[in-house]
């Protein structure tokens, strides 16, 4: 499998979360000083405010962008073994993860919650605990999975539409949730798309293997259009 993924968008990211924390850090040892000075402080309640902020929004992009292993390292590891005809594109297209293979395109949402989540149909549920609270603040919220791969099957669609591909091509795009956090207890019932834990990942995309193959004409253009967009 060949792995395409836009680390420049990574390295800067990663950056942003540096210098972010770095400000948040410096607002609040300015809110501290200020807060010694009574007549200034609505300025050290603002500046404690606005620190708060960048950290958090720091400690998130940390989280995506810097924290080991990234959620593209971890989906490369787990489709190791696959061959030349799965192409695994990173931050690169309108979605954040797309595999190209022998049956079509296949979206990756990936999530890294932890505890119990429940998904029926295209509804989710997730027990509420204090874990929760900490989350609102530094990290992604769990959503809709099914509902945003549903938009990123549309914005993918769009994607090729304006490209340069074979008449008549009719390219399957489906979509797959994938949970990498191994403290993730998943309920599933009757999903409108799958949802797996990452070490499934594999064994689905043998599943898959059975289906009718798009034309090798319309596989090399896909890639041809993929790779010209990362570069």
């Amino acid at each position: 499998m060949k792995v395409f993924t836009n680390e420049r968008l990574i390295e800067s990211r990663a950056r942003f979360a540096k210098w972010a924390n770095f400000g948040g850090l410096g607002l609040l040892m300015l809110s501290l000083a200020l807060s010694f000075h009574p007549e200034r402080i609505v300025w050290a309640y603002m500046t404690l405010t606005l620190g708060l902020v960048l950290i958090s929004v720091a400690t998130y992009n940390a989280n995506r962008w810097v924290k080991k292993p990234r959620s593209d390292q971890l989906l490369a590891k787990a489709m190791k073994g696959f061959g030349r005809h799965y192409r695994l594109y990173n931050y690169i297209l309108p979605v954040d993860h797309l595999l190209l293979c022998p049956h079509g395109l296949l979206i990756l949402k990936v999530k890294g919650q932890e505890g119990e989540i429940r998904c029926q149909g295209k509804k989710w549920h997730r027990k509420f605990s204090l874990r929760r609270l900490w989350e609102l603040f530094f990290q992604e919220a769990l959503g809709n999975p099914t509902m945003e791969v549903q938009g990123e099957i549309q914005r993918i669609r769009r994607f090729i539409g304006s490209a340069e591909l074979p008449p008549d091509a009719e390219i399957p795009i489906e979509g797959v949730i994938v949970f990498t956090n191994p403290k993730a207890k998943l309920e599933v019932i009757v999903p409108l798309v799958p949802v797996v834990h990452i070490g499934e990942l594999k064994p689905l995309l043998r599943k898959l293997r059975g289906r009718s193959p798009i034309p090798e004409g319309t596989h090399e253009a896909l890639a041809r259009v993929f790779d010209e967009a990362g570069v």
